[in-house]
């Protein structure tokens, strides 16, 4: 491996496709730049780079090849097949992002993104408290405790005062862990779909923190680490 880390992103919709090609575009200068995984419905509009992996999403699940084109309605569960493609080629620290981001150098180099992973945790420079949430009556966190009563299990919620935002994570799991934390996740969104639980907040917030717990893993903040190495560029439409 040229490096120890990856990223991973995914994107559907011509829309993304343009954005995924700037994302490429802009990690081309960097001598030290990772391998870039993706996962998306359209390969063919996906530049072709060397240090670019793409695959059809439906060499995972054929179901999410359509796809609602909105951004509330569109379910970003499919993420986790952008994970699973760099665990499955090896990397334990990936950083999952929306595709919508850019590196900010100089602040973006190998050093500083290696020593923004958090051993064994999926962290985030952007966290939620689940007590905060809870007492504002935000609907983050609501879908945790359901998967808690499915699962049949009770976390601390002290172990969710940091609940990683999942614009932007940088994620360091062992092989013992890391394809158990993706089942894990994919069952979540079994229970979220048989069970009508919704998708609000867009997002896995409450799926990935769930997963990891549920694995020993860690939820943690990492702004002491590092801040905008990754800088999202919103093409607002929403």
């Amino acid at each position: 491996m040229e490096n120890n880390y990856a990223i991973a992103t995914f994107c559907y919709g011509e829309r993304y496709y343009n954005q995924t090609n700037r994302f490429i575009e802009s990690l081309e200068p960097f001598e030290d730049k990772p391998k870039l995984f993706i996962v998306t419905d359209s390969p063919s509009s996906i530049l072709n780079k060397e240090f670019v992996k793409v695959k059809h999403i439906n060499e995972y699940d054929e179901k999410y090849s359509t796809y609602y084109k909105d951004y509330y309605s569109f379910d970003f569960s499919v993420k986790r097949f952008s994970l699973l493609f760099a665990f499955q080629n090896g990397y334990n620290k990936v950083i999952l992002t929306d595709t919508d981001v850019t590196p900010h150098p100089p602040l973006f180099n190998k050093n500083s993104v290696l020593n923004t992973f958090c051993e064994n945790s999926i962290a985030g420079q952007v966290t939620y408290n689940f007590f905060d949430e809870k007492n504002r009556n935000s609907a983050l966190g609501q879908r945790f405790l359901s998967y808690e009563q499915k699962f049949e299990v009770e976390f601390d919620k002290n172990l969710l005062k940091e609940m990683p935002e999942d614009c932007i994570q940088f994620i360091d799991i062992d092989d013992d862990k890391k394809f158990k934390f993706i089942d894990t996740w994919s069952e979540c969104i079994r229970i979220k779909d048989s069970n009508n639980l919704g998708n609000a907040p867009a997002g896995n917030i409450d799926e990935m923190c769930f997963s990891a717990l549920y694995n020993d893993i860690s939820c943690v903040n990492s702004s002491n680490k590092s801040i905008n190495l990754l800088i999202a560029n919103h093409d607002k439409w929403y």
